[in-house]
């Protein structure tokens, strides 16, 4: 559509990050979270009519916003403004990411519901229908346990849609603010594209697959041959490995978690370190399989 639509304006669309020369440029959002800008003088009423109904205007979603949201919607997915310590009551935050796979049509009772299942103030902003962001304020540490698989499976039953939550790191208010939340939103869609059967996620879930992603094509393969080639299409044992370093090395919980008794896990266990030679009951062996799974599962041709 975007190239449709260069090949009709030319020169006089632009895309860009975030929107600028606003009286000079008519601003859209794409569904794809992308703003592209027609020059005014370009468009007549008709076109503009016709281009609100297949894209969001710039401005109208931050009709209905506080000042507040206004504000951190602008320094967030704007990178416009700046913030200053003692700007606010509270000295730190985190943000709570959200995703749902289906339009969220009623906005205000899922804003509702999802605040009520936090157990901290947040701020709640919208990016688009089906994604947004909470930022927890905090001024001490955390009284309570958070069970965000919990609330994930709440909200799904809740509203019909699957949904997926990054929980974010604590940052100190700072002028930085912005860059470490799209950071973080990177983390979150790196998370939802390779762990897509998992539905919350922290950075410790993203950092092996950051980890793999920054290394050589030559040494992810020097990686994959940890796991003996005659395993790794054992595509069971593999996912059975991959559960029980999930599960803290813990024989017990992993083989609750794969509906196998015991003594089934641990014969499996047994049976991988005897051909691999890799003691995968310590922790730097099982680090290390671990890597080497990952890397079979995602990036099986590098």
């Amino acid at each position: 559509m975007i190239e449709n639509l260069k090949m009709h304006y030319k020169e006089a669309l632009i895309t860009a990050e975030s929107p600028f020369k606003t009286d000079v440029y008519s601003w859209f959002l794409t569904e794809a979270e992308t703003f592209f800008g027609i020059k005014k003088d370009h468009l007549s009423e008709k076109e503009t009519s016709l281009l609100s109904s297949l894209f969001t205007p710039y401005g109208t979603h931050l009709n209905d916003m506080t000042d507040t949201q206004a504000f951190w919607y602008n320094l967030l997915f704007l990178q416009q403004g700046s913030l200053s310590p003692d700007q606010f009551s509270f000295s730190e935050c985190r943000f709570i990411q959200f995703y749902a796979d289906q339009p969220i049509t009623d906005r205000l009772e899922f804003q509702e519901a999802i605040q009520a299942l936090l157990p901290r103030d947040t701020i709640f902003l919208w990016e688009s229908d089906s994604s947004g962001v909470l930022i927890e304020t905090i001024n001490e540490e955390m009284a309570e346990d958070v069970f965000y698989d919990e609330i994930t499976v709440t909200l799904t039953s809740d509203f019909y849609t699957d949904m997926r939550l990054f929980i974010g790191q604590t940052h100190p208010l700072s002028e930085n603010l912005g860059s470490l939340f799209h950071t973080e939103r990177e983390w979150f869609q790196k998370g939802i594209h390779f762990l897509h059967k998992q539905k919350v996620y922290q950075l410790h879930d993203i950092l092996p697959i950051l980890l793999l992603e920054d290394m050589n094509a030559d040494f992810r393969n020097q990686l994959k041959n940890v796991i003996p080639v005659e395993l790794q299409a054992d595509r069971e044992l593999l996912e059975t490995l991959k559960v029980y370093f999930e599960s803290d090395l813990n024989v017990s919980n992993a083989a609750k978690r794969l509906y196998m008794h015991r003594n089934s896990l641990q014969y499996r266990i047994e049976k991988f370190i005897e051909k691999s030679g890799i003691d995968i009951k310590h922790f730097h062996g099982a680090v290390t399989t671990y890597l080497a799974i990952l890397d079979l599962e995602h990036f099986p041709d590098s």
